[in-house]
């Protein structure tokens, strides 16, 4: 029996959308939000944290210092769900997409018809207008897809939308868009990218032979879970395996029922898991089922059919590429053809990673995620304009041109490589956290693939975002690179504000820092956006 502390333990989910600047004050003990690519913790959470070396063995830090570095842990796990997933790739890349896809239309746009805002109001009053139509159903048809993907539930709501065209639409798009975006960065023939240019005439048969999914009006089956709930199950039960591990077993779930930490999102995706493959809860931590779901959860979020492999079936892109389904038909993969797989994880093991995940990847025909970094690999071996790239990462010095697109995806890339090298370890993270004898991969190495990995952007006791990667780079490359990347992300934001919110710009980047005022962080949002548009957002007439 241990005792939890619930004030250090119990994280937000992460937010797709957070315009307050730090979470001090509220419930939340942390959270990650994947449009500014911040990682925040509660002041107290800070505190706990500012001590200890996450790579000390657990006897060596106190209880409570072990619990806020499993709250840090579970929001690290969000920021590696979206940078070193293939899913997570794809939809981190829907923010700069709906930018740059309709970029020259905007721009037509401004030469044409002058300034106005809002987009989406100027079509309900003066319909017909070819740029207005291609920007509004590019955007649409990306945040759509995106907004599916993590909670199928807004399908009811968005099928009534009159810019929702159908499921499958929606995932082509995003899907393409978010290579097009790498593709115009690094590899504008798609010599060695997805060929995108190739997929309009598969997806355009579906479309004329009206099969379900991919037609205006087809019918939407979806999956009792969306990839939300499966990002918060993978984080949360990452968590419980480091708490028992470092508390030398003594938790199990039990325990952490009682202490709040298995209920709502936080176990939705297990439940439904337990439920398929018909078993009960275990009541340890380390049980084999649970590394099972881990992986579960690791192969659905790790589509592989149209990034980075090309697409091989039309018919099923949307089965095999969206998480929920892959998470709902892997389960059942283990009822009815590999049951065996329930009780083989038990060392945690890199050897148990690739043979189970080969198995279950197989069973749904598509290439496993240690496949995947490999063929990502050959990438980083061959291109020359992949080393360039991650000689800038090295450097932390990013050409100019579409920098977050460049800084996220070398970080990515790294994340492949090490991916490759130690699986169980990004699969399994809780079980490696802790000295105990039997670990797959040594402590020390633990530590420093953490720190090499963790989130790019981390606010501190004040809410202030702060880059994490202050080693070996002076404060010239860290601040020319984080001024850089929240200028481009700040012009994101404000395109979303221009096509989609009625009224005039708000200029809410309080989030940001609270070094500078109100008015200053507007002026700074309405240089950035000038400089990209030729117009100043106070130019705009207010439909």
């Amino acid at each position: 029996m241990i005792e939890l502390n619930p004030h250090l333990l119990l994280s937000s989910e992460f937010a797709e959308e957070l315009s307050s600047s730090p979470i001090n004050g509220t419930k939340a003990r942390g959270v990650y939000n994947p449009m500014q690519f911040v990682l925040r913790l509660r002041e107290d959470v800070h505190k706990q944290l500012e001590e200890i070396n996450p790579g000390v063995s657990s006897g060596s830090i106190s209880d409570d210092q072990i619990q806020a570095f499993s709250t840090y842990l579970h929001e690290t796990i969000h920021w590696w769900q979206h940078v070193g997933s293939n899913f997570g790739l794809i939809s981190s890349l829907k923010f700069p997409a709906q930018t740059h896809i309709v970029h020259s239309d905007l721009k037509a746009l401004l030469n044409n018809t002058g300034a106005f805002k809002s987009i989406i109001k100027f079509d309900s009053l003066y319909p017909e207008n070819i740029h207005v139509n291609k920007v509004l159903n590019y955007w649409h048809d990306i945040e759509f897809a995106g907004q599916i993907a993590f909670d199928h539930k807004r399908m009811f709501n968005i099928a009534n939308n009159p810019y929702f065209d159908c499921w499958g639409h929606s995932y082509h798009i995003m899907w393409a868009s978010a290579i097009w975006t790498l593709g115009s960065t690094f590899d504008k023939e798609f010599s060695f990218l997805p060929n995108i240019k190739k997929w309009d005439e598969g997806f355009k048969e579906l479309k004329e032979k009206k099969v379900q999914g991919f037609y205006y009006g087809s019918p939407n089956g979806i999956p009792p879970i969306g990839t939300k709930a499966i990002f918060e199950g993978q984080a949360r039960f990452s968590q419980l395996q480091y708490l028992s591990r470092a508390f030398n077993g003594k938790g199990d779930l039990n325990d952490f029922e009682k202490a709040g930490m298995l209920k709502g999102i936080y176990v939705e995706a297990f439940d439904l898991f337990l439920r398929i493959i018909g078993e009960s809860t275990p009541s340890k931590a380390d049980d084999p089922l649970i590394g099972l779901f881990l992986l579960v959860c690791d192969i659905a979020v790790n589509p592989t059919d149209g990034f980075p492999f090309d697409i091989t079936q039309y018919e099923s892109f949307v089965f095999l590429n969206d998480p929920g389904y892959r998470f709902l038909i892997l389960c059942q993969m283990i009822r009815d053809k590999h049951p065996q797989l329930k009780s083989i994880i038990r060392e945690y093991s890199k050897e148990e990673y690739v043979a189970v995940s080969a198995v279950l990847a197989k069973s749904i025909s598509c290439f496993s995620p240690y496949e995947s970094a490999n063929y990502v690999l050959h990438w980083i071996k061959k291109e020359n304009i992949i080393n360039e790239l991650l000689q800038q990462e090295v450097l932390y010095k990013y050409s100019s041109e579409n920098l977050p697109i460049r800084l996220f995806f070398s970080k990515f890339l790294r994340f492949q490589e090490d991916k490759f090298k130690y699986p169980q370890l990004f699969c399994w993270p809780g079980m490696n956290f802790a000295e105990i004898k039997g670990n797959t991969v040594n402590l020390s190495e633990v530590y420093r693939l953490f720190e090499k990995h963790k989130a790019l952007f981390i606010d501190d006791v004040n809410g202030n975002i702060y880059h994490s990667a202050i080693d070996n780079y002076t404060e010239k490359q860290i601040d020319e690179t984080f001024n850089d990347f929240y200028a481009w992300n700040a012009s994101y934001d404000m395109v979303r504000k221009w096509i989609n919110d009625e009224g005039p710009f708000t200029f809410n980047y309080e989030w940001l820092t609270s070094k500078f005022s109100r008015d200053q962080m507007r002026q700074w949002a309405s240089n950035n956006f000038e400089s990209s548009f030729g117009v100043s957002p106070d130019e705009f007439k207010i439909l």
